[in-house]
């Protein structure tokens, strides 16, 4: 008996230390970090190089591979995934919309290839909810920030020409990502998980000041000011959530009225908008860096399929299809709309958007109402989350193909949010 108790005891550890690397190694992987940087060994923007040249096929395969264990997991705990599954239709509605978005793309193959990323990564996240408490998911994404921050550093000195960007953005901090911006999007988040695990107050809480720190200091070696003025506006936003928790109404109003401050702040450092002589002196237009002129091009393609849009994924392809149109407009490559919203009217068009921000709208109203019953790190994140998907959305794109870390964090927060409510907002330790 006690010899049955002790092996079954054993395999359990085995099981979560598994998942735990697991875990981790998924958060890394669908983060875009480290390997598409290795196989298209270091490029940088303005080298002329076309990235779609580079046989990423092996990228792909790992993210198949991830799918199937989460799924294999979420069958081990089918009794919990099954209670809570249906209790975020909003959801799997745009995912069903998602995956209809074939039939009417204009790239059928490669929405169908997005579609079942999405349906993989939204997998994950609802395995994220079901496996660890909203406490554990924060613990759980310190460790993943801390090692994409750490590896990001010393890449950065052993092999500069991985880690620091040259061509364009010379000099620029990239870390284990292909991109500055790409870095600076991650560390703006990950520095919010830092001094949420840090204020815990615990033994080993030093360590996340240190990351903080370093956290801060990689993301103006980046030089991403949209990832520092939103990182900024959040910290101010924490601190708010901490002095009004009590007072629902005044809460309520000092979050809208310092969101709305921190998106015209935003806006203002993403394009340093106030002379031509500041923007001459840092290298940047007068028209948010350019985002102004890509949006209104942005705008014209979507009044010509505003309802159901183009298909996930389908519409960038550079000077094949309807991007081509905006690639002339600009005369340089464009990628993205630099907004996550209209990517996501241009894939799904306003039935998709719509969906989605509804989705959003009830997920944040979650995270108010567990906000006034907590007043710990982690009944902070779920707001604080939410509000970096707003922010990082208005001048870049976050969860755009939803295939991402941050995708799969959203339906994380969003599902651990129904099953807070669940409890009358009591979170599980």
């Amino acid at each position: 008996m006690n010899s049955a108790y002790i092996a079954s005891k054993s395999e359990g550890n085995i099981l979560k230390i598994f998942e735990f690397i697991f875990s981790i190694f998924s958060l890394i992987h669908i983060s875009n970090a480290i390997t598409p940087l290795i196989l298209t060994k270091g490029t940088n923007e303005g080298d002329g190089i076309d990235i779609s040249s580079f046989d990423l096929s092996i990228n792909a395969k790992m993210s198949i591979l991830i799918y199937l264990i989460t799924w294999i997991l979420l069958l081990v705990r089918w009794k919990r995934v099954v209670s809570i599954f249906s209790q975020n239709k909003l959801l799997w509605i745009l995912m069903g919309i998602i995956c209809f978005s074939c039939f009417w793309s204009v790239n059928p193959a490669q929405t169908l290839r997005f579609s079942l990323y999405a349906l993989g990564t939204t997998s994950f996240g609802l395995y994220l909810a079901t496996r660890y408490t909203l406490r554990q998911q924060l613990s759980l994404f310190g460790w993943t920030y801390g090692l994409l921050l750490i590896l990001s550093i010393l890449l950065a000195v052993a092999i500069p020409q991985y880690g620091i960007m040259a061509g364009v953005h010379e000099g620029a901090l990239r870390g284990v990502f292909t991109h500055k911006n790409q870095y600076g999007a991650f560390m703006a988040l990950g520095s919010v998980v830092f001094f949420l695990n840090a204020i815990r107050g615990e033994k080993n809480s030093w360590i996340y000041w240190v990351l903080l720190v370093l956290g801060c200091a990689s993301m103006v070696m980046s030089q991403s000011t949209t990832a520092l003025a939103t990182f900024g506006v959040m910290l101010i936003l924490c601190l708010i959530y901490r002095i009004f928790r009590w007072r629902y109404e005044v809460m309520l109003s000092a979050v809208l009225a310092v969101t709305i401050i921190g998106l015209i702040a935003l806006i203002w450092v993403a394009g340093y908008i106030g002379s031509d002589s500041l923007f001459s002196s840092v290298g940047k237009d007068a028209s948010l860096s350019g985002r102004t002129d890509i949006w209104r091009y942005v705008w014209d393609q979507i009044q010509l399929r505003p309802l159901f849009g183009y298909g996930l994924a389908a519409f960038w392809n550079g000077y094949e299809g309807p991007s081509g149109y905006i690639q002339l407009a600009m005369r340089i490559a464009v990628i993205y709309a630099h907004n996550g919203f209209l990517d996501i009217w241009l894939s799904i068009g306003l039935v998709g958007l719509s969906v989605f921000l509804a989705g959003f709208v009830i997920t944040s109203k979650q995270s108010l109402a567990l906000l006034r019953k907590t007043n710990t790190p982690e009944g902070f994140w779920p707001l604080l989350f939410l509000t970096y998907i707003l922010l990082s959305n208005l001048t870049e794109g976050t969860i755009t193909t939803m295939n991402n870390s941050f995708w799969a964090m959203y339906v994380a927060v969003s599902y651990s949010l129904v099953i807070a409510k669940n409890n009358r907002y009591a979170i599980e330790e």
